[in-house]
């Protein structure tokens, strides 16, 4: 029998684990206290209808056609919410190190469209609730397209504060900007798990989770909105679809009061002191 492949290729699939749907904490929304108290449990808060599906629709707009310039996604007339992977198309390396996912990153983090999703009122008055204090926008997210038949590109579990040991305090809010079921590779979180210290292999493969942990996963759809404290174990699972990318938004937020020696926000305090109001904008 030939040795396993190595860990980073082999493909992360939700079948391999015992999994439960996500929480919808939606009937909390008006309900800070409650909300909070959840996330305090969880680790976690998923509100799968909290964004507006216009904002939504611009920014997965945006990036479609970004993507389409680099090969990655075919044109597809209406901006519909399945997107569809060029066939063949591949990022080179660790897929976070192409040159052309990295320009990606600046134009999106440089968008009005991003900056209307990313700062929606309710949003925001969900992380303050979940936070107990008001929340700013780093500088510096994630617009992470996952293309089909390249589990070496898999987001390995991982605790952020492993990478971000000084930020204990993030919050990181996971849109999807398509349409996500489970073949093609949605979040996973593990309830709880922000309670200790998981041991990592290293920084680029991340945890190698026991086969008998439970993940909350399911199949995200545009307007859906997954928050999750800095230290709450997440993956995202391998993209098994024969033809469909994943879109997605990685935006991560920190208490407001932290502007002054923030490395999430470089330069925020500066900013608003020359300004008279806070200017979070990359």
């Amino acid at each position: 029998m030939p040795p396993p492949a190595p860990l980073l290729q082999r493909p992360l699939l939700a079948t391999d684990f015992p999994t439960a749907p996500f929480r919808d904490a939606s009937a909390l929304l008006d309900n800070p206290s409650a909300l909070a108290e959840l996330a305090g449990e969880l680790g976690y808060i998923y509100l799968p209808d909290v964004l507006p599906i216009p904002l939504v629709d611009a920014v997965r707009a945006f990036v479609r056609e970004q993507s389409e310039r680099w090969g990655w996604v075919l044109a597809e007339p209406g901006n519909p919410p399945r997107v569809l992977a060029r066939p063949g198309a591949r990022m080179t390396g660790r897929g976070w190190d192409d040159p052309d996912w990295i320009e990606l990153q600046r134009a999106v983090n440089t968008s009005d469209d991003f900056h209307n999703l990313a700062r929606f009122d309710g949003l925001m008055a969900a992380l303050q609730a979940v936070a107990g204090e008001p929340m700013a926008v780093a500088t510096s997210n994630h617009c992470w397209l996952k293309l089909p038949g390249s589990p070496e590109h898999t987001t390995r579990p991982h605790q952020d504060t492993f990478y971000l040991p000084d930020c204990p305090r993030m919050w990181t809010v996971w849109v999807p900007l398509s349409d996500t079921p489970l073949p093609v590779g949605p979040l996973g979180v593990v309830a709880g798990s922000h309670r200790q210290r998981w041991a990592h292999i290293d920084a680029g493969t991340g945890i190698d989770m026991p086969r008998d942990v439970r993940w909350h996963t399911g199949h995200a759809r545009p307007g859906a909105a997954l928050l999750f404290n800095a230290a709450t174990v997440h993956c995202a699972w391998s993209n098994m679809s024969p033809d469909l990318a994943r879109l997605s938004l990685d935006i991560r937020y920190e208490p407001a009061s932290l502007a002054g020696d923030s490395i999430l926000r470089p330069g925020a305090a500066s900013a608003e002191s020359a300004a008279g109001h806070p200017d979070e904008r990359p």
